[in-house]
């Protein structure tokens, strides 16, 4: 795939960084992320702490580190799931020029902030690998295997991602834009509050307004997998919250829905509150379509991988 003319026009300008991280219950881990991130060879950037409502010390931690960075944060003071209102608010609240989305079992490599800045592009997002900290979590190291195949720096759309990558992945956890490219592409979506839909819903949206999307491989993050858990969202939550999320998500994935959320975050990034269409008297009719359907995919897969043996 060829890159596409004018690549490099915002390379050459000086390009301010924010990184937004959020957090849920994870002082410790936090604590020590922050300081990591004093290992980078460009010390020019922000942090914004977006607290999901944590109930531990993570506000008196924050009260008592002093980085050599710039730093602040916000709370949403969200009761249950707000990766998304954590997100949104952290995003809103950055100063940088461009924002980097990271959450805080994710350590960044020493060049991370300066791989950023130098591949950031008008109208595309970038993302890059997360490695495994764990060498046993053989799951994401096939998943960044894969991922190393696309070219590097060479912006496509979404659906062109997934037509030459289709085994490939993409994960909002490390994907950066221009400040103002997050507002226009709506930012995160708060209307389902449960784990499995925030990215694939992102992705969706981005796809029908083809916003653009591009691997930059130096811009390292390292994944602290085997911390999941510690701050009660298990991994059997997680697939419980999953499923339900894949059964209600359609009913908000439509162009109705997706140009509601552009709207709203326009009024977000003015002060301003508007209404979003509702969604739950449709998805109330089509889950139990979506549940039988669901289950006899299951079933199919099941079989198919019984024959396969």
């Amino acid at each position: 795939m060829e890159r596409l003319p004018g690549y490099n026009a915002l390379t050459k300008i000086e390009m301010s960084l924010t990184i937004v991280i959020t957090t849920y219950n994870r002082a410790r881990v936090l604590e020590d992320l922050l300081y990591a991130l004093e290992n980078q060879t460009e010390s020019d950037f922000q942090v914004v702490v977006a607290i999901d409502g944590s109930t531990d010390t993570t506000e008196e931690m924050l009260a008592g580190v002093t980085p050599t960075y710039d730093m602040k944060w916000v709370d949403t003071g969200c009761d249950g799931y707000g990766l998304a209102v954590a997100r949104n608010r952290g995003i809103l609240a950055a100063d940088g020029r461009a924002v980097v989305v990271l959450d805080d079992d994710s350590f960044p490599d020493p060049g991370f902030v300066a791989a950023h800045k130098s591949s950031v592009v008008q109208g595309v997002m970038t993302g890059g690998p997360r490695v495994p900290n764990d060498a046993r979590d053989t799951i994401l190291a096939e998943k960044m295997a894969r991922l190393s195949c696309v070219p590097p720096l060479t912006p496509m759309t979404v659906s062109e991602f997934r037509h030459e990558w289709p085994r490939a992945s993409l994960v909002e956890n490390n994907l950066c834009m221009l400040r103002e490219d997050w507002i226009s592409a709506g930012l995160f979506s708060e209307r389902l509050k449960m784990y499995g839909f925030i990215g694939q819903e992102f992705f969706a949206r981005a796809a029908y307004l083809g916003i653009r999307w591009q691997y930059n491989p130096e811009a390292i993050i390292r994944h602290h997998g085997e911390i999941a858990g510690d701050n009660g969202l298990s991994d059997r939550r997680k697939r419980r919250q999953t499923r339900l999320a894949q059964l209600l998500r359609p009913s908000l994935m439509t162009p109705r829905h997706f140009d509601a959320q552009v709207a709203w975050a326009r009024a977000q990034e003015e002060g301003r509150d508007i209404a979003l269409p509702s969604f739950h008297l449709q998805a109330g009719f089509m889950l139990p379509y979506r549940a039988v359907r669901r289950s006899t995919s299951e079933a199919a897969k099941s079989i198919r991988r019984r024959f396969q043996r």
